[in-house]
């Protein structure tokens, strides 16, 4: 297989169904995030019962997500690709996971918030409903970057650049939703458990940004025409970047 195998095998699975290919995976991502979104909203609006089946239907489809990514793991066990660019694919899939992870730990520390009745201020949970908003349009930059890497490295490394952006405004978010908890007049129990939920976020954006990393590398580092970095490699990263 030539140098840009791995990128013909993004767009091979363009193509596939719903339940498989990376695309898919990072849908499911997605899928899981949007649930933790809307369970932010109904505890803004005080309903409880309502987050908790939110967060139900988000535990399915972090489930959805890991069935997609042990899928993917076989898929890329067979297919005529290097060593090297199965280390690559592989974590690649890693990392896109480990962000509905992240939106499950989250949601994990919301129910600890709901059945301990701690009391959260109304400010606190639109600040974490926001976090998510713009952490949902990172992985939508994400999944744009899959889409365009067969066929348009440029527009990829455009969506990651987007994506970086994203993850920039998540930053500043979480300092200030950090910072909003400790100055509250919340008891300490519950600054631990919103601190632990603002982290949750803050780290999905964390493995966002690292999934927009290795795209970059994967196409820079194949000489891909068209593309705008040079000097990178899988293993140690682009200079410059």
């Amino acid at each position: 297989m030539n140098d840009k195998g791995i990128l013909n095998w993004f767009g091979r699975r363009k193509g596939s169904s719903v339940n498989d290919g990376s695309r898919s995976h990072a849908m499911a991502v997605l899928d899981t995030v949007t649930e933790l979104r809307r369970a932010l909203d109904a505890m803004a609006k005080g309903d409880r019962d309502g987050a908790v089946k939110c967060t139900d239907r988000l535990f399915l489809s972090e489930e959805e997500a890991d069935r997609i990514e042990d899928r993917l793991a076989v898929e890329i066990s067979r297919g005529e690709m290097s060593v090297q660019e199965r280390e690559d694919l592989v974590t690649f899939v890693r990392k896109t996971d480990k962000i509905a992870n992240w939106a499950k730990e989250g949601a994990i520390h919301l129910q600890l918030i709901i059945e301990t009745r701690a009391d959260v201020p109304k400010e606190i949970w639109e600040e974490l409903e926001r976090m998510v908003g713009e952490l949902m349009e990172e992985i939508r930059f994400l999944v744009a970057a899959i889409e365009s890497m067969q066929r348009d490295a440029n527009g990829a490394l455009r969506n990651i650049d987007a994506l970086n952006d994203q993850e920039r405004i998540i930053d500043s978010l979480y300092f200030a939703g950090v910072k909003h908890s400790h100055l509250s007049v919340m008891d300490p129990k519950t600054v631990l458990l919103v601190d632990n939920l603002f982290n949750a976020v803050e780290m999905a954006a964390d493995n966002g940004k690292s999934c927009g990393d290795t795209i970059n590398i994967l196409i820079v580092s194949r000489g891909v025409e068209g593309s705008r970095w040079r000097g990178c490699s899988a293993r140690t990263g682009c200079a410059g970047l």
